[in-house]
């Protein structure tokens, strides 16, 4: 996928803002480092089972969290980049004007429910709950930063989608060479 999306009247497309940049890279190098983690820690599992010595369970427990922060850590890069999970079946039937308000209908739909995980995770995070993590114990009260963090950026990116870009990413064109009906 583009960078940015395309410009009406086949103008050059905007780059992004130098701050959304940083935004971008910090959030795929903090996934790229969540990915490594869950992957040295499933693999020191992994290896441990066909060891004759006594596992670490904490390897488990940080793979789990590791796999949560991962997913929430990444959402708002995808949001923002338009690369994230969606159904592009509307890109075949609809025109241009009724493709953006879909668009902008499913973007104002995520941002609203970014806007209620986001006031779950608040409540998860300065809740000041007593609880630990059962082997770590860390403060669950930490273990839900990221979530916050992720849920905010994706509600933002939504916003911004929805308001702020002039149109949809590019739509999607099937060829029958792809074994897919035009």
């Amino acid at each position: 996928m583009a960078d940015t999306p395309p410009q009406p009247d086949n103008r050059p497309p905007r780059s992004r803002p130098r701050p959304v940049r940083w935004l971008e890279t910090a959030e795929l190098v903090t996934g790229a480092l969540l990915l490594a983690m869950v992957f040295v820690l499933m693999l020191v599992q992994a290896t441990q089972r066909h060891l004759p010595v006594e596992g670490w369970a904490w390897t488990g427990e940080l793979a789990r969290f590791g796999l949560v922060w991962l997913t929430f850590s990444l959402v708002g890069y995808l949001m923002g980049r338009d690369e994230h999970i969606t159904l592009k079946v509307t890109d075949l039937f609809l025109g241009d004007r009724a493709l953006r308000v879909v668009w902008v209908f499913a973007n104002l739909v995520v941002a609203a429910v970014g806007v209620l995980l986001f006031l779950e995770a608040v409540e998860l995070v300065f809740g000041g709950s007593p609880q630990k993590t059962s082997i770590l114990q860390i403060p669950l009260t930490w273990v839900y930063v990221i979530p916050l963090v992720g849920v905010t950026l994706m509600t933002l990116r939504a916003v911004a989608n929805a308001v702020l870009l002039p149109a949809p990413p590019q739509r999607e064109h099937r060829t029958t060479e792809e074994g897919e009906a035009a």
